[in-house]
């Protein structure tokens, strides 16, 4: 899953970068022989897409914009069953077809468009190919997948490669997480319905019950961050926006569970014998405090405009 936002604004500022790689890639090919050979279009996409591996298919169209022979497809190709095109199919009603036809033994690259079969963002490049003597002899077109794109350009491949086994990792803890919390709460609930075989004090008992169920709140909340911080979401580790929402919600609730906590034990340490411990609490909440001023620091201090 990606973030089209995110993607088509590292799109923008790119974009003349990946043009002119897009266009050379293109014109470097023997276009002419390409565009009549339906096995050498095969042996192209193949030998480009285990250099390039964001390159997907390639196919070539009469000069009515008649696909002529079954698309290539790369290896690494997105949906292969999806893609239902094939030889025969009229394209000539294809936006990148009608600015191709203006153009004349030069490049034609696309603005991002959302691909039909895969639903991902996609780039094609148009090569309008005719010959010495002025005949139209068709035209060369190759797809780019644009999230590959952009990963090869900024050295992600890798790491998107990885990618779903760090997610499954994150699933895994952020699902214990919950599971402990909603133990927690179960516990606090049998607590609550046993309070009376019970045999201390009411005011201990109710602080128990309450402690279990700020500690489920906090624990819950930590879950659920990672969950949609790094499974449910999709986010660009490159962008200094995204790490700092998620230091900001993680320490959120971490000073949330530290000031209910403190409040817990300043208000226990009152109603019990031991009112020296009253101290504890009040530490425990300038620690809170401390942690709130040092988060509001940081948001201040990384702000875009600073």
């Amino acid at each position: 899953m990606h973030n089209h936002f995110l993607l088509l604004d590292k799109y923008r500022k790119h974009e003349r970068t990946i043009r002119d790689l897009l266009a050379s890639i293109t014109t470097s090919l023997d276009s002419m022989a390409l565009l009549k050979s339906e096995q050498q279009q095969i042996a192209t996409i193949n030998d480009l897409s285990r250099s390039y591996p964001f390159i997907e298919l390639m196919y070539s169209l009469d000069q009515h914009g008649i696909q002529q022979f079954e698309t290539a497809l790369s290896k690494g190709v997105t949906a292969a069953k999806k893609r239902h095109f094939s030889k025969g199919t009229d394209r000539s009603h294809r936006p990148y077809f009608l600015e191709a036809q203006n153009s004349s033994n030069s490049t034609v690259v696309t603005a991002p468009y959302l691909s039909s079969a895969t639903h991902t963002l996609s780039l094609s490049s148009v090569q309008h190919l005719v010959d010495e003597e002025g005949n139209d002899q068709g035209y060369l077109v190759i797809n780019f997948n644009l999230p590959k794109l952009v990963a090869y350009l900024l050295g992600n491949v890798r790491q998107n490669a990885l990618h779903p086994f760090f997610q499954s990792i994150y699933a895994l803890i952020g699902a214990s997480l919950i599971g402990v919390a909603i133990w927690l709460l179960g516990a606090s609930f049998y607590s609550f319905l046993n309070v009376f075989d019970e045999q201390r004090s009411a005011p201990d008992i109710s602080f128990g019950i309450v402690v279990m169920l700020t500690l489920s709140l906090a624990i819950f909340d930590l879950g659920k961050t990672i969950l949609e911080e790094e499974v449910l979401s999709s986010k660009d580790i490159n962008h200094y926006q995204s790490s700092r929402r998620t230091i900001m919600r993680f320490m959120s609730a971490i000073i949330i569970a530290v000031t209910i906590e403190a409040l817990l034990l300043m208000f226990k340490s009152v109603l019990s014998a031991n009112v020296q411990n009253i101290q504890f609490g009040v530490w425990m909440l300038l620690s809170g405090v401390g942690l709130l001023a040092g988060l509001g620091a940081y948001l201040r201090l990384s702000r875009e405009d600073g």
